[in-house]
């Protein structure tokens, strides 16, 4: 087996990865996290609940990378759409996965998979790792895939985009403008894009655990995975909707609002902060 040391080359273009017991993630602060990404990511804005925020530091003890685990706006539905049996404390979902601009391409599936042992190893009641692939920005998931995730077919999803390039989720358009509506987003000078969000998946439970949610489960999973050229999308400006050849050009990301909570019950079985700062992160209905 590779020696985490060995797992990052390193290059004469990119530093290496710290190494030896330096090398592997370290849970840090939620906001030294926001901050790091803030920095490195494009999108400035994060989800509800980020739970344990794991980071890489470089040979230097500088953060190279962050990887924020938590919840998305509905953390129940989300899971038990995909495996009924479980609950809100037998998953966690990647809200933010960010590098610094002078690591190597392909360490994003290697900090992943270093995510996936910590979690395993402090996180016993955490069963799978869900994340989605954001094939609107014409991203189909070549990160899971190379880290072996299965694969779980796609969803069509929809964005609002404004002039300047900016992103407005759904949501958003509901709790400011108090409705969806063709004539309401026309007159704020709004496109509507639609395109595919892919859905990954990655067991970290038992062989016999992990048969039982795959027979439980609806959808299909697979390591046949999508490519760029399966990625599509359409676009209504206000004169009616059409397949684009190009993803929307954006400029930050979607805004979340008004998270669906997390029962009290559900919280504490998440086992990953303690009750009360789980009530001071806002976690408890």
């Amino acid at each position: 087996m590779t020696e985490t040391k060995n797992m990052f080359r390193k290059t004469a273009e990119s530093p290496v990865f710290a190494e030896a017991t330096a090398g592997r993630p370290e849970r840090i602060a939620l906001q030294e996290a926001k901050e790091f990404v803030r920095r490195w990511h494009y999108s400035k804005i994060f989800p509800p609940h980020c739970l344990v925020n794991l980071a890489l530091r470089d040979d230097k003890g500088e953060i190279a990378a962050v990887a924020m685990w938590g919840y998305g706006v509905r953390p129940r539905h989300t899971i038990q759409k995909l495996f009924p049996s479980l609950g809100v404390g037998d998953y966690l979902e990647l809200n933010r996965l960010c590098l610094r601009d002078d690591e190597p391409r392909n360490s994003e599936s290697h900090f992943i998979s270093l995510c996936a042992e910590w979690i395993r190893a402090n996180c016993p009641d955490v069963k799978l790792l869900f994340s989605w692939a954001d094939g609107l920005r014409g991203k189909p998931g070549y990160v899971y895939q190379a880290s072996s995730w299965l694969y779980g077919g796609y969803i069509k999803t929809d964005l609002y985009v404004d002039e300047h390039g900016g992103p407005v989720h759904p949501r958003l358009m509901i709790t400011r403008l108090g409705t969806r509506s063709r004539k309401e987003w026309t007159r704020q000078g709004f496109a509507k894009w639609w395109g595919y969000q892919f859905r990954y998946v990655k067991f970290l439970c038992g062989h016999a655990e992990r048969k039982r949610l795959l027979r439980e489960s609806p959808v299909h999973w697979t390591r046949i995975y999508p490519k760029a050229a399966d990625c599509r999308w359409w676009v209504d400006a206000g004169e009616g909707s059409r397949e684009s050849r190009e993803p929307p050009r954006l400029e930050g990301t979607g805004r979340f609002r008004h998270p669906a909570p997390l029962g009290t019950k559900e919280a504490a079985q998440t086992r990953l902060l303690p009750a009360p700062m789980l009530r001071q992160a806002g976690l408890f209905a």
